[in-house]
């Protein structure tokens, strides 16, 4: 509920910038001359899309206090965790037909839950129901990705590239003709309150810590480059390719536990679309296609290690709306 709200506020700031939008123009396009390879001046696009991603390859989280050992742990095998689902919102203000600002957010909403069958350390204590008594029966969980808020926000600038080349695309090949490119840089920033049953599973032994890490407290805000390609394939139909990426590499926090903590973050992300981009339907063009997204936290120092390593891969559907 709390994204539905969000998703409609951003919409409904992303109205705001069209003025002069009244009532009998409001699903038009500002510039009847625009398309979805060409934007208009002062174009508001405004992208929702929703993913049921699946977990590819190895996919973990471990903590790590002091000289306590960790457990790399499984979001599949220990969290019973298959899926994630990944909706997103992407904002774009188009200042004339070749630069715009675009904002991003993204949610990830992580579920499932799995029988512990086997002592985890995490975090400078074990995870595992002590037993009741002498000669009892170990005490039996399930542990789960409860309580875990991911969020990721991003700004950039995006440009079109297509008008610095298009007056030489007659000499290219056939199939590298009739695209349009577009390159977008700046900063995203990751909320990653992760947490394994809300941060209070049973423990071996009285802890007095949680079992949660707050990646955002000791993370920064990460530089990102971006590329997106789109080409008519006729009859209203057109494919659409986007890659983002950004990498860093043990960077100062500025926190300190233990010492210096030192933030690591890499990610990718590519879609692959399918879009109908009627001129009857007035900007809206609904889309389906696939989404692949890999994710990599690392903050480390002597006092502390953390961890999380994400994977996926799944089908998409969603829609653009130029205003």
């Amino acid at each position: 509920m709390r994204l539905v709200r969000l998703a409609m506020a951003l919409v409904g700031i992303a109205l705001l910038f069209s003025t002069n939008c009244s009532a009998s123009d409001f699903f038009s396009l500002r510039d009847p001359g625009a398309d979805l390879l060409t934007p208009a001046p002062h174009q508001v696009d405004i992208e929702a899309d929703d993913a049921y991603m699946f977990l590819v390859g190895n996919n973990t989280v471990r903590r790590r206090i002091n000289s306590f050992p960790d457990s790399a742990i499984s979001l599949q095998h220990d969290l019973g965790v298959s899926q994630l689902q990944l909706p997103e919102v992407l904002l774009s203000y188009w200042f004339d037909h070749v630069n715009a600002f675009q904002f991003q957010f993204r949610y990830y909403g992580i579920y499932g839950s799995k029988p512990q069958t086997q002592p985890l350390a995490f975090g400078g204590t074990i995870i595992f129901p002590p037993a009741t008594g002498p000669g009892q029966r170990q005490q039996f969980q399930k542990l789960n990705p409860g309580g875990t808020r991911w969020y990721t926000f991003g700004g950039y600038y995006e440009r079109r590239l297509t008008p610095l080349y298009e007056d030489y695309e007659a000499g290219l090949p056939q199939f590298l003709q009739g695209w349009d490119s577009r390159a977008k840089v700046g900063l995203e920033f990751t909320y990653n309150d992760f947490r394994i049953n809300d941060g209070s599973p049973m423990f071996s032994q009285t802890s007095p810590f949680e079992a949660r890490i707050r990646f955002h407290e000791k993370g920064l805000p990460i530089p990102v480059i971006g590329l997106e390609e789109r080409h008519w394939l006729g009859d209203d139909f057109a494919v659409e390719i986007t890659a983002q990426g950004y990498w860093a590499n043990k960077w100062n926090s500025g926190r300190s536990e233990g010492g210096t903590v030192y933030d690591s973050q890499s990610g990718f992300e590519t879609h692959w679309r399918v879009i109908y981009a009627s001129p009857h339907w007035r900007g809206f063009s609904p889309f389906a296609g696939f989404n692949y997204n890999y994710t990599k936290y690392t903050q480390t120092s002597s006092g502390v290690g953390n961890l999380l390593r994400v994977q996926l891969f799944g089908p998409e559907v969603g829609f653009n709306w130029s205003i």
